[in-house]
């Protein structure tokens, strides 16, 4: 799942207390756990993928990539580095930042080669070959078009940090992803390298990794830097926070002491323990804007990868509360539950699964309903969340779109609809949970449904696609199927009047309002001067127009109001719902002279009202029934 946050305001917020331990010496000690999560030894080099990296020797910010290959059999194979990568759900090309490919037999001699695409290069006489090397640019300073996500890119900057996500430098050979894989890493003097993978060998200098296929080598990103880590204890296992933060404005101690109240409430909802040895959280800060303009994280199986904007603790709180608690879910699924699409990954001619409903959805509801049931918000505030998912869906999305229809084709035909798993996806899951409780008389909800799937299937077994939605309803209750036919393979609305009556409240609204418009300008934040910056002006209203904005003006106020990271979602929202057409709007900005100094600058115009968002609620019912209020307590309660 790519969890995607504009760059600019959502990340403001709260978070927990926590009391975490340092990861000490022992790191570099070899962990008998190792050999349980690789569940490998290599035999020899030519049953395994061996490649090396030396973090030591970067030219122009770019790496060499060597192989030494296993046995090939056949005259001609096929390398690919991969097109796409799971979680992402867009065509990448990581094969654009690979340059000087070569194929060589054991004396060194280049056999030929014919690069068949982006991401492919076919090898002759490969019954002879011994090593193959390349250069990789990093992604996070390139030039090309199609910006990669950052989560899912690359870092090399040398002597400071590396951001190895697998799948940008290590490929694998048609057919052949099932193989074993080693992966030598040479790092500078004391650096650290921060992974969900457990190194078979470890010194000063080098780290050894092994993993039993491509697929787990590419859902296990690194990174490399003097370290900054933390080691939680929770449910049986080692959660590891690791932070780059290039002015030191961030530690993994204060992120950690932030997430561990959220950690261990997961760790209630999923039965009391956790399902994995150990878990990574890599949380990579930028000082400056993104190439592609936006900030969140990828999750993995056993990790997750944040790119965030390096502001102070108390301001990243929030987003990294809210982007973890769905992230650390994906454990459950695609991990113990996924499609034969998933299971069996194709990085060059992917064919998606039509359950985004369970994969981003379920997990999104989860990681919202777990906070309401262990106490970590109250109800009001949960009920705005689930109101704002509602607004979203019904305002930015075709709330009548099969959601089967649009997961499969959400690549390309369905592209632009694919944010709606974090929206319609969520309240599906809330909607079949309270579905199952009022069959069960609230002894089944969907925490048992995932329980029970996990057992069905697991790591290493996948559902057929097709198959998925019967198999649920003959686990659980034969009305579930017509729930699926109806309202997720269907493009019925979801039924929120029939289903929040059933717990005592109310489902109301969905008209739309009318609300001032700040000139749908597109902000971002100046680290520097701690000001909320005008990032671009293209999409720019006539309002905006009017007031005269300019691309890298700092906003100061609005209407006599002070404009700071801290006040301006309330005094945005406060402007929007309660100026009235024609009032006059002053704008204060900071924008710089011909001479390089700043100044102040007084923007007015005439209010202008543009169309809101529609807006749905849902309330607590005045007097519930005692049965409303025990299927409620059996919903929102341990």
């Amino acid at each position: 799942m790519k969890k995607l946050i504009a760059f600019g305001f959502l990340w403001l917020a709260m978070i927990g207390q926590v009391e975490a331990q340092k990861e000490g010496s022992t790191k570099k000690k070899k962990n008998r756990k190792a050999e349980k999560h690789a569940e490998v030894q290599v035999k020899g080099p030519r049953d395994t993928y061996r490649f090396s990296l030396d973090l030591t020797k970067v030219k122009n910010d770019q790496l060499k990539v060597t192989l030494q290959t296993p046995a090939i059999k056949q005259n001609e194979v096929v390398y690919h580095l991969p097109k796409i990568v799971p979680g992402t759900y867009a065509n990448y090309d990581f094969g654009r930042f690979a340059s000087d490919f070569k194929a060589l037999d054991k004396n060194g001699k280049a056999l030929p080669i014919e690069k068949l695409d982006d991401n492919s290069w076919k090898i002759r006489n490969a019954d002879q070959l011994y090593e193959i090397n390349y250069t990789v640019d990093d992604t996070y300073d390139t030039n090309l078009d199609n910006f990669i996500f950052e989560p899912a890119g690359t870092s090399i900057d040398s002597g400071k940090v590396f951001a190895l996500n697998t799948h940008g430098f290590f490929g694998y050979f048609s057919d052949m992803k099932k193989m074993k894989y080693q992966i030598e890493v040479t790092k500078p003097e004391g650096f650290y390298g921060s992974t969900s993978l457990i190194a078979t060998e470890s010194t000063p200098t080098k780290d050894t990794y092994v993993t039993t296929s491509y697929m787990d080598l590419t859902d296990a990103p690194m990174l490399y830097n003097r370290p900054d880590t933390t080691i939680l204890k929770i449910g049986g296992a080692d959660i590891l926070v690791s932070v780059y933060s290039p002015n030191g404005v961030v530690t993994s101690r204060a992120i950690a002491d932030n997430i561990e109240e959220l950690l261990t409430a997961q760790k209630e909802y999923l039965g009391g323990t956790l399902p994995i040895q150990k878990y990574a959280f890599i949380i990579y800060l930028f000082d400056k804007p993104t190439k592609s303009g936006a900030m969140g994280a990828l999750e993995h199986s056993y990790s997750s990868f944040y790119c965030l904007p390096e502001a102070r603790p108390e301001m990243l709180t929030q987003t990294i509360r809210d982007v973890s608690s769905h992230e650390f879910f994906h454990i459950l699924t695609p991990l113990s539950i996924h499609s034969e699409e998933i299971g069996n990954f194709d990085y060059n001619q992917p064919s998606m699964s039509k359950h985004l409903w369970l994969y981003e959805g379920v997990t999104e509801y989860s990681a919202g309903h777990m906070q309401i049931k262990y106490g970590l918000i109250d109800l009001n505030t949960y009920l705005e969340m689930i109101g704002e998912k509602m607004n979203s869906a019904a305002t930015d999305f075709i709330d009548t779109l099969s959601f089967t229809t649009m997961s499969k084709l959400c690549l390309d035909v369905h592209k632009d609809q694919y944010g709606n798993v974090y929206q319609k996806g969520a309240l599906i899951g809330l909607c079949l949970d309270v579905k199952l409780r009022q069959l069960s008389g609230g002894k089944y909800g969907i925490q048992n449904m995932m329980a029970d799937l996990a057992k069905v299937y697991g790591k290493d077994k996948s559902f057929k696609d097709d198959e998925l939605f019967d198999q649920i309803a003959k686990m659980t209750f034969p009305e579930i199927r017509e729930f699926f036919a109806r309202y997720v393979e269907g493009n019925e609305p979801l039924p929120f009047k029939e289903v929040f009556e059933s717990v005592g409240m109310e489902f109301r609204g969905g008209e739309k309002s009318k609300v001032a418009t700040l000139g749908k300008i597109s902000l971002g934040f100046n680290q520097e001067t701690d000001r909320i910056v005008v990032a671009n002006v293209s999409q720019m209203n006539e309002f905006g127009q009017k007031l005269g904005y300019r691309k890298n003006d700092e906003l100061l106020s609005l209407n006599g109001k002070a404009l700071t990271p801290d006040t301006f979602s309330q005094t945005l929202e406060d402007f929007k719902r309660n100026t009235k057409a024609g009032q006059k709007v002053e704008v204060v900005v900071v924008r710089k002279g011909e001479d390089g100094k700043e100044v102040k600058t007084k923007l007015t115009a005439p209010a202008v009202l543009i169309d809101g968002d529609q807006k749905f609620e849902v309330v607590p019912l005045p007097n519930p029934t005692p049965e409303q209020l025990a299927l409620r307590d059996a919903w929102l309660k341990p």
